[in-house]
């Protein structure tokens, strides 16, 4: 599942999610689009507001399980 789902889902924008687990705007759709990795903290956060699982979220599988299918 990919964030932006998970957050649309909550009816959540960035914005409030940001302010939720207090890191920037900027900072949460870096995370949110994979372009950065969130700490195990505020990866957690993240998952708790959003009520899912932080094993099924798209940006943070690891992609070498990818490659070498």
């Amino acid at each position: 599942m990919k964030l932006s789902e998970a957050r649309n889902q909550k009816s959540l924008t960035q914005e409030q999610v940001s302010r939720a687990i207090n890191v920037s705007l900027k900072h949460y759709q870096n995370i949110e689009h994979g372009l950065t990795s969130p700490t195990v903290n505020i990866a957690l956060h993240i998952c708790e507001i959003l009520g899912v699982d932080p094993r099924e979220i798209d940006e943070w599988k690891d992609r070498r399980k990818e490659e070498k299918l």
